[in-house]
């Protein structure tokens, strides 16, 4: 829902937030410092990630599970954006298999809510498809939505209204038309698979008339969005069926986007290639 005036600014520490989900991943992930959960992690912390156990033992038993398979596996943060008491993050995973020496390469997007200075509520966007060669079967990804937080800066509610309003229009009326106002022209696309449409704009409206084509009632949600100055993060979930086959299209996505002078000028995202797999979609390489 988008407001028709402005809330007030009130509390939450971005700073705070972003120094606590950095701690995290570079003292419990990377030195798998487990022992600390309990001073980072809130006494009745959520975890919404698909087939993950509840609460801290949960995160445990996923540690657990995961460095076993791949002992010296870390998470490098390539974007963050911060808003009050959420953050989201772009993580790149890397590690080898034990025994084997196999290497993992795979991405993920990570949703953490923090409350008093813990991490409450958490939130993911995983590609799968890099985890599907080690014998890891896909979940489906569908989590629990939240609701915008307006309590941004007069231009950050700027940011979080051009976005919501090109989901609206582009990703679930199909309305390429009105991508022509609020893209720039020299759109940039980091997502490999979309980049081979083409540069800026018009790569952008061929790809999705592409989409459009191949599932006619393909739809893009937004379950999450948050705001950073420029910045607009969100988790999507897709939906629709192929045309020619009627099979279904069931897809997450982690988003990023980089708005200049009021319009979309830069795109990275964490996208599911094994929930399009069935379709022949694959990941180029990186």
């Amino acid at each position: 829902m988008i407001p028709t005036q402005d809330p007030p600014l009130p509390g939450g520490d971005a700073g705070a937030t972003a120094a606590l989900v950095e701690r995290l991943f570079r003292e419990v992930y990377n030195g798998q410092a487990f022992d600390l959960a309990e001073q980072l992690f809130a006494d009745d912390y959520v975890n919404h990630q698909p087939g993950a156990a509840p609460g801290i033992s949960g995160l445990r038993q996923w540690a657990s599970t995961m460095l076993t398979m791949f002992p010296d596996l870390t998470g490098t943060i390539e974007h963050m954006v911060v808003q009050n008491d959420r953050a989201m993050v772009f993580v790149a995973w890397h590690g080898h298999m034990a025994g084997t020496g196999k290497e993992l390469n795979s991405q993920t997007a990570n949703l953490y809510r923090v409350r008093d200075g813990r991490i409450a509520e958490h939130w993911s966007v995983f590609d799968y498809s890099a985890l599907v060669p080690f014998g890891i079967t896909p979940p489906d990804q569908e989590q629990p939505a939240s609701e915008p937080d307006w309590h941004a800066s007069p231009a950050e509610q700027e940011n979080l209204r051009l976005v919501l309003k090109v989901w609206e229009e582009v990703m679930q009326k199909q309305n390429l038309d009105y991508a022509d106002e609020h893209y720039r022209a020299d759109y940039i696309q980091h997502n490999r698979f979309a980049a081979q449409s083409g540069g800026g704009l018009a790569g952008m409206k061929q790809f999705f008339a592409g989409l459009f084509v191949a599932a006619p009632d393909l739809t893009g949600t937004i379950d999450h969005i948050l705001v950073q100055d420029d910045f607009v993060a969100l988790f999507s979930r897709w939906r629709g069926r192929e045309a020619t086959s009627g099979r279904e299209l069931k897809l997450h996505t982690a988003d990023l986007l980089r708005i200049e002078d009021g319009r979309i000028a830069e795109h990275w995202d964490v996208f599911d290639y094994s929930a399009v797999a069935q379709f022949g979609i694959i990941p180029p390489p990186r």
